[in-house]
């Protein structure tokens, strides 16, 4: 039941907030990332010495009257592109810049299976400001009429989000994968998810957001997938990245979005997102439109 110091007003207005924070960044405070007058991505303006002149492989130009950051005019082929970049992103590695490898490469494009204009290795892709797309599982289980969802908790050795709640499965899309086999991968590295079970999960909605996060722009697009298991499947974590696991009624998973931030930030979009298709949110509620179209911007 919904937690009785909060109104359905209130906790839709919390759920919005979350919608906002997850699309809140200063436009001006970016510069586009081009190639060939298209625009890839955005740099904040305090990572701009990251790549010029840091990197003699990126150049200062110009895009419709305004700075902006470019491969340096001898660098024109997808290979030479990805060989550079990763070179860049290797030399943050080894100085800092970034903390953390994940030896995945992501693809740079101007939108979902368009062509590839080069790859980065994954920990660097945020700090070009790049479109990124993920994978995220709401894994749930019915028990005598009543919905639960499996919730992950995170390690406390993760790099992002340490000890946070997290959904059951989520991953990035790397490159070279189709998403039905991150899909598998994933459920079969965070839950030990079999490949059989895992191919049953129906494709559900997609979610949209870009958020500034320390001086870098996020542009995510998530494949929201919804997973039934079985009332006696007992997860259990292969890669190391969670600790524990809990099956919550979605009631309970509801009042803590509204009402904390145990929560992964972007997890709460998706599950506002499965809250509204699953009928827990009702069209005559306040806020209801407002939500809807919100986790799609």
């Amino acid at each position: 039941m919904l937690n009785a110091s909060l109104s359905i007003a209130e906790r839709n207005q919390a759920f919005l907030n979350w919608i906002n924070e997850c699309n809140a960044y200063k436009a001006d405070s970016y510069l586009p990332f081009v190639i060939d007058n298209t625009v890839l991505g955005y740099i904040h303006q305090q990572q701009k010495s990251n790549f010029v002149p840091f990197d003699a492989n990126f150049i200062l130009t110009t895009y419709q009257g305004q700075e902006a950051v470019s491969f340096h005019p001898g660098i024109h082929t997808i290979e030479e592109r990805t060989s550079a970049a990763n070179k860049l992103a290797q030399s943050w590695y080894d100085s800092g810049i970034i903390s953390s490898w994940v030896g995945e490469q992501y693809h740079v494009n101007t939108g979902f299976n368009h062509p590839s204009f080069f790859t980065i290795e994954r920990a660097a892709a945020s700090l070009l400001g790049i479109k990124k797309y993920g994978v995220h599982v709401n894994a749930w289980v019915e028990k005598q009429g009543e919905y639960f969802l499996w919730v992950a908790k995170r390690a406390k050795d993760k790099f992002t989000f340490p000890g946070k709640l997290d959904h059951l499965v989520a991953g990035g899309h790397g490159a070279g994968y189709r998403i039905e086999e991150t899909l598998i991968k994933e459920c079969a590295e965070e839950a030990n998810i079999p490949a059989a079970i895992a191919q049953t999960a129906r494709p559900a909605a997609m979610i949209s957001y870009a958020m500034e996060h320390q001086q870098k722009l996020q542009q995510d697009n998530l494949f929201i997938y919804d997973l039934k298991l079985e009332s006696d499947f007992i997860p259990q974590n292969t890669d190391g990245e969670a600790e524990e696991f809990y099956l919550w009624p979605v009631e309970k998973v509801l009042q803590t979005v509204a009402t904390s931030r145990d929560y992964k930030t972007n997890c709460n979009l998706v599950i506002i997102d499965f809250a509204i298709r699953h009928g827990f949110l009702k069209p005559d509620e306040p806020l209801y439109s407002d939500l809807c179209s919100g986790l799609h911007r």
